[in-house]
C-alpha cells in the first residue's frame, strides 16, 4: 500500500479494523472517500494514485449498494481514475450501467473490450450509448453532469452523515478538513449574537425557538433544522456550534438543555464536548455548507427580515425592555374633545 498523502492520512488506520462490533465500516469508508475525492475538480498525482489503490481495495471487498452508489457518483466525474472506472464498468450490470452510459473516461476501445468480455447485458448498454465521442462533446456532457449533481451529492453526503454512527461521523468530520473550502452563508448578524440567541433558547428549554434560530442562522429548511436539533447522538449540534465558533462552555449548556436524550447523560455531553475540541471550524463550516446545498431554506418567507432587523443590545437578551414597549402617546381628534390616551 502506498504511503497516504496528507489529504487521506486520517483514513489509513481505519482499514486495519475491518469489522468493528459486527459493523462493516468498509462500505461507509468507500462512500466517504469518494465523496471527498469528488469535492475537487482535479487532483495531484499522489492523491489520485492513493485514491485509486484504496478505492480498488474497498470495491473488491464491499457490498453491492456501496459499489452502486460509488459508480453513480463517478459516472459523470471527468477526473475519475481510469482504473476505478474500468473496474466498475466490468462489475455486475446494476453497478456498471451508469458508468457504461455516461463516463467520459471510457474510450471507444475500452467500450469495445467491455462489450466483448462482459456479456450481452453490458454489450447492449454500450451499443445504446451515443456515439458522439468527440472530446468536446464528452467534456460538455461530463461538465453538465458534474454541475447537475451538486445538490444531489450534497444531499447524499448529508444523509450519509446523519445515518452514520458516532465513530463514522468523527471520520467524516476529520476528513472534511481536506475537502475544498466551504462557502458558508450566515444570517445577517454577528456569529456571537447568533450564539447568544441559541443559548438563550436552550436555557429556556424552548426547543421550537432553538430550532427556528438554527434554521434562520444557516438558511436551511425547517425539516433539516429539526433533524439537527432532535438528533439523539448530538454531533449535528456540535457541528453547528463549531461552525459559529461558540465557546465550549456554551455548547455544554446547550447540550444539557436542548435535547433531553443527550442532556440526561453527563458522560455523553462530555464526549460531545471532546468531539467539539477535535474538529476544526473549517470542517464544521464545510458540513454546514453541505447542509445548505442539500436542503436550503425557502427565501420567500418574511421571517428572516424580522430576524435581521432586530438591533443587538447584548448576547441572547431582548433588544427592547418591557417598559420600553409601552405605546407612545396618541391624540384622539374626535369633534367632542381632545383627550390624551395612554
Amino acid at each position: 500500500m502506498a504511503k497516504p498523502p496528507p489529504t487521506f492520512a486520517s483514513l489509513e488506520g481505519l482499514l486495519d479494523h475491518g469489522r468493528r462490533q459486527d459493523f462493516d465500516i468498509r462500505p461507509t469508508l468507500l462512500r466517504v472517500l469518494t465523496d471527498l475525492y469528488l469535492q475537487k475538480p482535479a487532483h495531484p498525482p499522489e492523491d489520485e494514485r492513493y485514491y485509486t489503490e484504496l478505492a480498488l481495495r474497498l470495491i473488491n471487498s464491499t457490498d453491492l449498494p456501496a459499489r452502486t452508489a460509488v459508480a453513480e457518483r463517478l459516472a459523470t466525474y471527468p477526473s475519475a481514475p481510469h482504473q476505478v472506472v474500468m473496474r466498475l464498468a466490468r462489475d455486475v450490470i446494476g453497478v456498471a450501467e451508469p458508468i457504461l452510459k455516461h463516463s467520459p473516461r471510457l474510450t471507444p476501445a475500452d467500450l469495445e473490450l467491455i462489450a466483448a468480455d462482459c456479456g450481452p447485458a453490458h454489450a447492449a448498454i454500450v451499443a445504446a450509448r451515443p456515439r458522439s465521442d468527440a472530446p468536446h462533446a464528452r467534456n460538455a456532457q461530463a461538465t453538465a453532469g458534474t454541475d447537475g449533481c451538486l445538490d444531489e451529492g450534497a444531499a447524499e453526503l448529508s444523509e450519509l452523515f446523519f445515518s452514520a454512527s458516532g465513530a463514522e461521523r468523527r471520520l467524516i468530520l476529520m476528513n472534511l478538513d481536506y475537502a475544498a473550502p466551504a462557502s458558508l452563508e450566515l444570517a445577517a448578524m454577528p456569529p456571537n449574537e447568533i450564539v447568544g440567541r441559541l443559548e438563550t433558547a436552550a436555557l429556556r428549554r424552548n426547543v421550537e425557538a432553538f430550532t427556528r434560530e438554527i434554521e434562520l442562522a444557516f438558511g436551511i429548511a425547517s425539516a433539516l433544522a429539526r433533524r439537527i436539533v432532535a438528533d439523539e447522538l448530538g454531533e449535528p449540534i456540535v457541528v453547528a456550534a463549531k461552525a459559529l465558533r461558540a465557546p465550549r462552555a456554551v455548547l455544554e449548556r446547550i447540550l444539557l438543555f436542548v435535547n433531553p436524550v443527550i442532556g440526561q447523560s453527563v458522560q455523553r455531553v462530555h464526549e460531545l464536548a471532546t468531539r467539539y475540541d477535535e474538529i476544526s471550524p473549517e470542517a464544521a463550516q464545510h458540513l454546514v455548507a453541505i447542509w445548505q446545498n442539500a436542503d436550503p431554506r425557502e427565501h420567500a418567507s418574511p421571517a428572516p427580515q424580522r430576524f435581521v432587523r432586530r438591533p443587538a443590545t447584548g448576547l441572547g437578551r431582548p433588544a427592547i425592555s418591557s417598559t420600553a414597549r409601552r405605546q407612545p402617546e396618541r391624540i384622539d381628534h374626535s369633534p367632542r374633545n381632545v383627550t390624551i390616551v395612554r
